[in-house]
């Protein structure tokens, strides 16, 4: 080969491995990594295509998933950044993302955010975005709202209309209550070992409407608050009205997540207050049952709290900027359409979620008014949950059970609650 023609196809060839890639052959793509453990739940062909559709858009990335179970992978994943080999983009749990946030592994969403697509902006609510200690930590995905559901079949056979508002579910109660067939008309977790439940799906949802705040932005207790205290005689007002199903120990608060499951599937009765994913939990029990949630309750104020998993950046990335389109791409249109549809999830977009066929749905049409509203809010990251849930329950207990007062319960609690917030800082 002539020695001039060999070096212009050298020269080519560095030029085609480095130069672009409009070029083509040999292009070095950026790589990123999406830490996961959604491949069961999701299905791999879902996740691919997730994968694929953003390459397709970005042709100079290459990302790469990392699964890992759910129940293995927060070790996992504090092992890796440990090591200094974070994922760029991670699969985050609320629960989690604290023990991540005290070792410096994640990065403060909020610069990124700050220069959002209008897609974005337009279809992603503020509230899906944990704020802990003055940063953005995490956002979620796909997201929880709790109200109360009821047993379509139930409240008809009684010529009962669904309640819009706490005070219509007082008068409904009071109907459904038969004290000489032993019938209530809703079970709830006021039980030591449902103190999770009882803390988000009860005291929290209600004190949002009753104009309160739970924490401040550092965790501490706010909740012992004028509107802390309307939320326990809210619910000490139905208890001692005898409109709860009082479990099966006199005078003890005695019923957990897996006795309101089971009365309602059992149609025992006809109401709890929880989430949408109940519907598949009463189908596995019942599979004739007909569920559907009640019209949003407003109160003081509207919103509801949110919950739900998410994803979080690393504070190793080098490519900051991509992770955060990726993150975009999670939460776009076009994939929350999909997640919705074929996957059932009630995924973090405004516009999906407001979708006219979305609205006839029982279930989601309410739960989908309930995210959306801009009123909601996201719990945030806590150390020591457990705990922090068991001090609520602890006291309201003995609010319940006439042995404190509410103002003296919610004092006390936020004492507790605070030494636990900064021993775990």
């Amino acid at each position: 080969m002539n020695r001039k023609l060999a070096k212009v196809l050298a020269v080519g060839l560095v030029l085609a491995l480095f130069v672009g890639p409009t070029l083509g052959v040999g292009y070095a793509k950026t790589k990123l990594v999406w830490a996961e453990w959604w491949d069961p739940e999701w299905g791999e062909d879902t996740v691919q295509w997730i994968i694929d559709t953003f390459e397709e858009a970005h042709p100079g990335v290459e990302v790469k998933a990392f699964f890992a179970p759910h129940d293995s992978y927060s070790d996992k994943l504090l092992t890796l950044c440990q090591a200094g080999d974070c994922p760029d983009i991670m699969g985050m749990e609320v629960t989690w993302s604290d023990a991540f946030n005290r070792l410096g592994l994640l990065a403060d969403l909020a610069p990124l955010a700050a220069s959002a697509s209008d897609e974005f902006n337009s279809q992603f609510s503020p509230a899906w975005i944990i704020n802990y200690k003055g940063r953005a930590i995490m956002a979620y995905l796909y997201t929880n709202s709790y109200g109360i559901i009821y047993n379509v079949k139930l409240l008809e056979e009684a010529g009962v209309e669904p309640p819009t508002d706490w005070e219509e579910l007082r008068e409904v109660l009071t109907m459904l209550y038969d004290p000489v067939a032993k019938k209530w008309g809703i079970a709830l977790p006021f039980a030591m070992k449902s103190s999770c439940h009882f803390m988000l799906y009860d005291f929290w949802t209600r004190l949002i409407q009753a104009g309160g705040h739970m924490v401040d932005e550092n965790g501490l207790a706010r909740f012992d608050s004028p509107a802390g205290v309307r939320t326990l005689e809210y619910w000490k007002s139905l208890l001692d009205e005898n409109l709860v199903y009082p479990g099966t120990v006199k005078g003890a608060l005695a019923t957990g997540e897996k006795e309101f499951r089971e009365l309602f599937a059992a149609e025992q009765v006809a109401m709890i207050l929880s989430g949408p994913f109940e519907k598949g939990v009463a189908l596995e029990r019942n599979p004739d049952i007909q569920v559907a949630f009640t019209p949003p309750f407003e109160d003081c104020t509207s919103g509801y709290l949110l919950t739900g998993s998410g994803v979080a950046i690393s504070s190793q990335t080098e490519h900051p900027e991509l992770a955060w389109a990726f993150f975009e791409h999670l939460v776009s249109y076009e994939v929350a359409t999909k997640m919705i549809e074929e996957r059932s999830l009630t995924w973090a977009n405004t516009a999906a979620l407001g979708a006219p066929e979305l609205a006839e749905d029982p279930m989601l049409g309410p739960y989908s008014e309930m995210v959306s509203n801009s009123a909601s809010r996201s719990w945030i990251a806590l150390p020591s949950l457990g705990d922090l849930c068991g001090v609520i329950m602890e006291h309201a207990q003995r609010y319940f059970l006439g042995l404190k007062p509410a103002q003296q319960a919610l004092d006390e609690a936020a004492e507790d609650w605070n030494a636990i917030v900064t021993a775990g800082k």
